[in-house]
C-alpha cells in the first residue's frame, strides 16, 4: 500500500483516504523503561501515602501486573514496524500478506481487550475489596 491508499474500517464504519504515518515512540510510552515507570509510581505513592506504608515495596507484585501492558507495548511495536514496511513505495502487498496482516490486526485488538477486560475486573475485585473493610 502507498499513502493516499484508501483504508476500510468495520462494516458501515466509514474509509479514510490515507494510512496513518508511523508514530516514534514517545518518553514514557512504547518502548520505554518499565522500571522508571515503577519507580515513578512509588515514588508518588508513597507522597500520596504521607510515607505509611506498610509492608515491602511494591516493585515486583507491579511488574507483574504491568507486564500484559508491555506485552501489549511490544505487539504494536512490532505491529507497527510491519505496517510501515508494507506501507514503503514502490511495495505492494500480495494477498497472502494482506490477510496474515489482519490476522495480526485482529490478534492484537484480541489481546487489547482481554487486557482492558482484566484490568476491569481486578479494579472491580479491589473496590469490593476495599468497601468490606471499610
Amino acid at each position: 500500500m502507498t499513502p493516499g491508499s484508501i483504508l476500510c474500517g468495520p462494516v458501515g464504519g466509514g474509509c479514510a483516504t490515507t494510512l496513518p504515518s508511523p508514530v516514534a515512540p514517545q518518553p514514557g510510552g512504547a518502548g520505554s523503561d518499565p522500571g522508571a515507570s515503577i519507580a515513578a509510581f512509588e515514588r508518588a505513592l508513597g507522597a500520596a501515602a504521607g510515607g505509611r506504608l506498610v509492608g515491602g515495596p511494591a516493585r515486583p507484585v507491579l511488574a507483574q501486573v504491568l507486564k500484559p501492558f508491555g506485552r501489549i507495548d511490544t505487539e504494536s511495536a512490532s505491529l507497527s514496524a510491519q505496517m510501515a514496511a508494507a506501507a514503503e513505495p514502490g511495495r505492494s502487498l500480495t494477498p497472502g500478506e494482506m490477510a496474515m496482516l489482519t490476522v495480526r490486526c485482529h490478534a492484537f485488538m484480541f489481546h487489547c481487550q482481554l487486557t482492558a477486560s482484566v484490568a476491569h475486573r481486578s479494579a472491580d475485585g479491589v473496590q469490593q475489596l476495599l468497601r468490606q473493610q471499610a
